[in-house]
């Protein structure tokens, strides 16, 4: 009994030995012992994974995120550097006051006729001669003396002429009507409204002296009479059948002005359309753009180079991703979304620029200002002919080629304003896409995404009723309203009823049933369908925010990768996190769970430092949800499984030997004690 006590006490120390219980045997096994002992901070291998996976994301995605948004930033005050918005409305407003006033600012009589107000055709001739030759070939000044030159024929004063005003009637030819009714042959002959012809086809002779299809007219500022010549111009096309009459589909007047004051390029384009019911509908468009914006202001320079660098940013980013991933450096992982996104703002951008240095050639690089001095000089020696030998001079002048040219800077200008448009939202898109990663920044994309799964069968019932609804006031105030005359054109109007667009008063007076239409047209879709929508779209945007509610926080996990990047990049600190991530890699006794102390002896730092990384593996680890802890395996540890999984077995072996070298050992003693005893 003795020697037992003896050999219990020599194996309860510190040293052990198989197939003896010892210290560390009882704490393992859970024993009071270890009970005792405070419980020291530990983490999961699996947990441990996931903080250096999430640290790892997030790096990647707040170090992504200022790019978007200061390209957003940069490119909007390029593209209002460019195209200073306050200036092209000075530009424009300036010209429209003077050739298409609002309707309240003129007063309608016999003689003066607002652009807009146009509905017969005697009223165009009004229009011309009261409106455009008074406002743009001005020769005197205010207090009636002549002015020089070169302040001549300046719309509001400021906007010069560029080139000559001109006047284009385009004629259809007469033709048999289609029916053959009696109705149809008591008519007389139908005009052909199908009818086309390019107002650009034939040599400069063509154009300048043709009078069918098309009838032009031409009017520069040297032009000594204005009045007289667009007086020759009716008188020889009344008298020829070429001025406006039945067979006039369309009148156009063109004009370009060079605002000197704002460096402002501007085309106004003033459209007649007669309809083949006999109606005449006018419209006016006008554009401007600065002709060399690099020459008042080289902040239009700084900022091309600004935003030019964050594009190649971007692009050197994504180019970069496809290189290491065919050189296998990292895995074939493509986020088909953010991909698509980057590319599409790399080609808005590349578009932008596109259609920029298009406008720009056409002030730098096309001879247009060559052209039009020769175009001066020579209608400058054309009023020095007598009258009878202008026309057959008129013959060699190069306008058509100089109108042309002027003609296509409406299309280019309104291509850039669209395409500006386009490239602002791909690039909010873009910002959008790249707070993704957070819940608390794409409350908004999820709340689009998930209503519009919820919404997918609902919108279709919603486009059946609207069809419907547009359908009917189609059939019931189409004849009368332009708002209804089609079906898309109704369908439009009504989708603008939704939005408080279109009211009652402009159907009341045109139908019996308007009333009803109207009620039942709201009842349905504003009562009805626009609440259930907005009512799945508030469900999902709850939904959105109820999953997410306090469970990260932007502001935190933003300052957290500061804290970590300043402390290892400025700070000059060693990267305790990489050291571990390295030792996890390398880890072939398969370890689940690492303790303070094991990790600062791992990574050779003091303990208080192990616990300070596994409180940083935590903050990392949480800004994972649940459904995304799932961590890859590195390449090392990939390739290290292997010998863990032996390692695991060996050391499992060796605890069974162990166990049953104890049990051995108690068998023993039990025995030896029961021989005592009897």
């Amino acid at each position: 009994m003795k020697s037992f006590s003896t050999h219990y006490v020599q194996e309860s120390s510190p040293v052990t030995h198989p197939g003896v219980w010892g210290a560390q045997d009882l704490e393992t096994a859970e024993t009071p012992l270890a009970m005792l002992e405070p419980e020291a901070m530990s983490i999961s291998t699996q947990r441990a994974r996931i903080g250096l996976q999430a640290r790892q994301d997030l790096r990647h995605h707040f170090v992504n995120v200022p790019v978007p948004c200061l390209l957003f930033f940069a490119f909007i005050a390029m593209v209002l550097t460019h195209t200073p918005i306050h200036q092209v409305y000075l530009a424009d407003h300036g010209v429209s006051s003077s050739l298409n006033p609002k309707a309240s600012d003129v007063v309608q009589s016999k003689t003066i006729v607002n652009f807009m107000k146009i509905r017969a055709m005697d009223d165009i001739p009004k229009w011309i001669n009261n409106s455009v030759l008074p406002s743009v070939f001005t020769k005197t000044a205010v207090n009636g003396t002549i002015l020089p030159p070169e302040l001549q024929g300046r719309i509001s004063s400021y906007n010069q002429l560029v080139g000559a005003v001109e006047f284009s009637i385009f004629n259809t030819r007469m033709t048999k009507c289609e029916s053959d009714s009696l109705l149809a042959k008591r008519y007389g002959p139908c005009f052909d409204f199908s009818m086309e012809s390019d107002v650009k086809e034939g040599d400069l002779a063509t154009r300048n002296l043709r009078r069918q299809p098309w009838y032009t007219m031409y009017i520069p500022i040297a032009n000594p009479d204005p009045y007289a010549r667009f007086k020759r111009w009716v008188d020889e096309g009344s008298a020829g059948g070429y001025f406006l009459s039945m067979a006039t589909r369309e009148f156009h007047v063109k004009i370009t002005t060079y605002n000197g004051e704002l460096d402002m390029f501007s085309y106004l384009h003033f459209e007649i359309h007669v309809e083949e019911g006999g109606a005449y509908t006018p419209t006016y468009s006008v554009q401007s753009v600065p002709t060399n914006p690099y020459s008042t202001s080289v902040l239009n320079t700084i900022l091309d180079i600004i935003v030019g660098i964050f594009v190649l940013a971007v692009l050197g980013r994504r180019l970069l991703t496809i290189k290491r991933q065919i050189c296998r450096q990292v895995a074939w992982r493509c986020d088909a979304r953010t991909t698509f996104i980057e590319w599409c703002s790399i080609l808005c951008v590349g578009l932008y620029y596109a259609a920029w240095v298009q406008i720009c050639q056409k002030f730098f690089a096309s001879h247009f200002e060559d052209e039009l001095a020769k175009l001066t000089t020579f209608y400058d020696d054309l009023y020095k002919l007598p009258l009878a030998e202008q026309r057959i001079q008129m013959g060699k002048s190069n306008q058509p080629d100089v109108s042309d040219f002027i003609d296509t800077f409406g299309p280019s200008i309104q291509f850039l304003y669209v395409i500006s448009i386009v490239a602002c939202l791909q690039l909010v898109v873009h910002v959008l896409a790249a707070f993704q990663f957070h819940p608390t920044m794409n409350i908004l994309t999820n709340t689009i995404v998930a209503s519009l799964k919820r919404l997918g069968a609902f919108l279709f019932i919603f486009l059946l009723v609207v069809m419907a609804l547009a359908t009917s006031g189609c059939l019931l105030f189409g004849p009368q309203l332009d708002e209804f005359s089609s079906l898309h054109k109704s369908m439009v109007t009504c989708i603008n009823m939704l939005f408080g667009g279109y009211s009652y008063d402009m159907i009341k007076d045109y139908n019996d049933l308007a009333i009803l239409w109207y009620w039942a047209s709201q009842s349905i879709i504003t009562l009805v369908l626009i609440n259930i929508m907005l009512a799945v779209i508030i469900a999902a945007h709850e939904d959105v925010v109820t999953t997410n509610e306090g469970k990260r926080s932007f502001i935190t996990e933003f300052i957290a990768v500061l804290q970590d990047v300043l402390s290892i990049y400025v700070l000059r600190r060693p990267d305790h996190l990489r050291r571990l991530e390295t030792i996890l890699n390398q880890d072939v006794n398969g370890t689940t769970v690492w303790t303070a102390k094991q990790i600062a002896q791992a990574i050779n730092v003091t303990d208080l430092q192990g616990e300070k990384t596994i409180r940083k593996l935590e903050v990392f680890a949480n800004t994972v949800s649940s459904s995304e802890r799932t961590v890859l395996p590195s390449k090392a540890a990939s390739m290290l499984d292997a010998a863990a999984v032996l390692a695991k077995v060996a050391s499992m072996d060796a605890k069974v030997q162990d166990v049953d070298a104890k049990l051995a050992f108690i068998v023993e003693l039990l025995r030896q004690q029961q021989q005592t005893h009897l």
